[in-house]
Order: structure tokens, then C-alpha cells, then sequence
């Protein structure tokens, strides 16, 4: 990894990576002057889409390989499958290009897309009626991220019977059976989907680590 990647960070060009829901996709993020995401084209397509759509938006916005500093990828929880399939080739892509790699915690990209600093709660899909839960106290996590059935979500919410900010792919869901009640709300549609430019915008702000195989997958 090269030095200069953390001290001079106005210099610095970083690629995200989100592979963690079942729709992926990569960013270019240098801290605000450049902000770009494209997504993958359906749902279970990384193995096959995420190389070339890094390509895509190299090539789209004049880069090379050889110009990106650092590399943020979404450690999870997710998706067994994308997770190993998305830190695999990033792990590859900084080996070759000497990029330093950061892995962020895809709950903390949801969490920080909420300016409100009372009760949030990211609810993200899993497979079937199964979903990742946290819920934050402000910037404070009540507790460790854990796996829930979608209906012990809803009930939950009920019984503390609280005002609450939900986000995340599982949130419009979580929402609609809690409809009518007025402490519950929604992020907006465009804020509960997985996105590579917030995982580059968290990983900008973090210290990119020297080895790149201490990035694990965050599983629950």
C-alpha cells in the first residue's frame, strides 16, 4: 500500500463495491468533487457483472485502474454468496493494482444515510421472511446486529410502541404492516437499497488497512 494514500487524502480516488443485497454495484468517490454509482442490471449477477461494471465506470469517467488509491467494500451482513464473490475480486483488484482496501460495515452505510438522532432501526433483507436487524439510539447500537423473522420485527416495534426511523431494503415492508401507526417512519424508497457510493463515501473516512486479507465478511 502506498503512504501517500493516507496522507494526502485530497489526492486519493476511492471505488466502492457492494455486493452484500441481491442487486450490486461499484461507485468512484474522491470526497464530494466526484460522487458516481452504477448499479448491476439484476438481481444475482455479480459474479458476471462486477468486473465489467468497474470497467464501466473507469472508462466513463477517464480513470485507470492504476489512479484508484483505495477500495471500500460492503464487509456485510449480506448475502453468503455476494459477499465472498465481491471481497474475493476486490481483495484481487488491489493486488494488482496496489490500492489499499477498507471493509465497511453495511449496517453503519444505513445508519449514517438517517440525519435523525433518536431511534432508527436497519432492517435489511435476508432470504425469505428473514431479515438483519440493529436498532441505534441516536449513533449508539443497542445492541449486536442479529437475524429476525420479519414478523418478531413487526412485533417488536409494537410492543416498545416508540417513535422509530426505519431504512433499509426490509424497511418498506417492516412499515406497510405497521401501517397507520404515527410513531413509525420510512425512509424514503431511493435511501433502503444497498449503495456502493455510500460504502466509498464511509470507507473514505476510515483508515485504510496494509493487509488485505484481514477483510472478513461480517456474517450473523
Amino acid at each position: 500500500m502506498s503512504t501517500s494514500l493516507i496522507y494526502h487524502r485530497d489526492r486519493m480516488l476511492a471505488l466502492g463495491v457492494d455486493t452484500s443485497e441481491s442487486v450490486g454495484s461499484v461507485a468512484l468517490y474522491d470526497g464530494g468533487r466526484l460522487a458516481d454509482e452504477r448499479r448491476m442490471d439484476g438481481p444475482l449477477r455479480h459474479a458476471e457483472q462486477l468486473f465489467p461494471l468497474i470497467d464501466q465506470i473507469l472508462y466513463e469517467n477517464g480513470v485507470q485502474k492504476g489512479q484508484v488509491g483505495l477500495v471500500c467494500a460492503n464487509r456485510g451482513p449480506g448475502s453468503f454468496t455476494g459477499l465472498r464473490i465481491g471481497l474475493s475480486s476486490v481483495m484481487g483488484f488491489c493486488q494488482v493494482s496496489g490500492a489499499a482496501l477498507v471493509g465497511v460495515d453495511g449496517i453503519g452505510a444505513y445508519r449514517a444515510r438517517v440525519a435523525d438522532k433518536k431511534r432508527v432501526w436497519v432492517i435489511v433483507a435476508s432470504r425469505r421472511d428473514v431479515c438483519y436487524v440493529q436498532s441505534f439510539a441516536g449513533d449508539r447500537a443497542r445492541g449486536p446486529i442479529r437475524r429476525s423473522h420479519r414478523l418478531e420485527v413487526v412485533e417488536t416495534l409494537r410492543d416498545e410502541a416508540r417513535e422509530a426511523t426505519l431504512i433499509g431494503s426490509a424497511a418498506a415492508e417492516i412499515g406497510e404492516a405497521l401501517q397507520g401507526n404515527p410513531q413509525i417512519r420510512v425512509a424514503p424508497d431511493e435511501m433502503n437499497r444497498a449503495s456502493a457510493l455510500w460504502i466509498a463515501a464511509l470507507g473514505w473516512s476510515e483508515q485504510p488497512v496494509d493487509q488485505l486479507w484481514e477483510i472478513e465478511p461480517l456474517y450473523v
